[in-house]
């Protein structure tokens, strides 16, 4: 099976090396996509501790990679994606991991989602975002995984797997992997079966249900304990300082110290906020009643479950 469709200039086959003689491909679409059948849809990071998994000889699932791993695959993707701007993987002082990338770029042959479709990278496709966004208007994308997850959905998927994507939380991924675990969540709540590979802690971290066996004899366990790096560790006047930096560059006021909650006395009706006039200047029954104290509000209730008659809950 080949794992792309290629629509060439008078030849079939591997397309040529320079990119003038030949057209963009088209992602695969395999015969069993289809209304009532399987389409599995793996998802590939970095992470070698579960990249191993990732199901290379199984050609019932496609293969879905950031650019970044291409060299580790063992299968070659089906798609790749890069939705990072132009100005970054343009300019290899910027991205340094890869030198080589706009070189590879032109020669490149796997269909590659990608912020517009650019002229020297004849395989990019532009990612249709406007068409995500309209879908997923809470635009919570901050990781290709996300885009990768949203676009399987408008297509159609029953399984998606993440190989190779931990962002685990002591690592500089780790500020993207809530949204990896909202996706991954809006896909099941979509019906979709989410698979985790063997080391991935993603939706099961901790591990432990919470109350049930979290605090063992009362003490929680130590899977609960959030571990920051060093650098993320700030004062009490330093968070202060930062919040007030960030309503600032959003327009907002600073934030102030919130006043403590005054208590409203409900006796005799003097300091309650007023209630809404009825109908012909009738008196709510509580105003009828002249009764405001709780204490007094209580032994009506516990009265009036008791079944004791109007007289002997009247109050004098």
């Amino acid at each position: 099976m080949k794992s792309l469709s290629y629509s060439l200039t008078g030849q079939s086959g591997k397309p040529p090396q320079d990119p003038r003689t030949w057209k963009a491909p088209i992602p695969r679409q395999p015969a069993f996509a289809a209304p009532g059948r399987l389409r599995k849809i793996a998802m590939l990071g970095g992470a070698d501790t579960t990249l191993q998994y990732a199901p290379w000889h199984d050609l019932s699932w496609e293969l879905w990679s950031h650019s970044s791993c291409r060299h580790r695959c063992v299968r070659e993707p089906d798609r790749l994606f890069d939705v990072h701007p132009e100005t970054l993987w343009r300019n290899p002082e910027k991205k340094t991991w890869d030198r080589s990338y706009v070189a590879w770029l032109a020669q490149n042959h796997i269909p590659i989602y990608m912020q517009e479709h650019y002229k020297d990278v004849p395989a990019s496709i532009r990612y249709p975002f406007e068409t995500m966004i309209t879908e997923f208007p809470r635009g919570y994308m901050t990781n290709q995984l996300a885009y990768m997850i949203a676009l399987a959905l408008l297509e159609g998927v029953t399984h998606i797997a993440p190989y190779g994507c931990h962002y685990s939380s002591s690592s500089e991924y780790g500020p993207q992997r809530g949204c990896a675990e909202y996706w991954l969540g809006v896909a099941e709540g979509r019906g979709v079966q989410v698979l985790i590979p063997p080391l991935c802690d993603l939706l099961n971290k901790p591990h432990l249900l919470y109350g049930y066996q979290s605090h063992p004899e009362g003490k929680r366990d130590p899977s609960y304990s959030f571990c920051l790096g060093p650098r993320e560790l700030l004062t009490p006047a330093e968070q202060k300082a930062q919040a007030a930096q960030q309503a600032k560059a959003k327009g907002l006021p600073e934030p102030t110290e919130s006043a403590p909650a005054e208590i409203i006395p409900l006796k005799d009706g003097g300091d309650r906020f007023p209630l809404m006039k009825l109908p012909d200047g009738e008196q709510p029954a509580l105003e009828r009643a002249n009764v405001f104290d709780p204490v007094e509000l209580i032994r009506l209730h516990k009265a009036a479950l008791s079944l004791t008659t109007p007289s002997e809950t009247t109050p004098a």
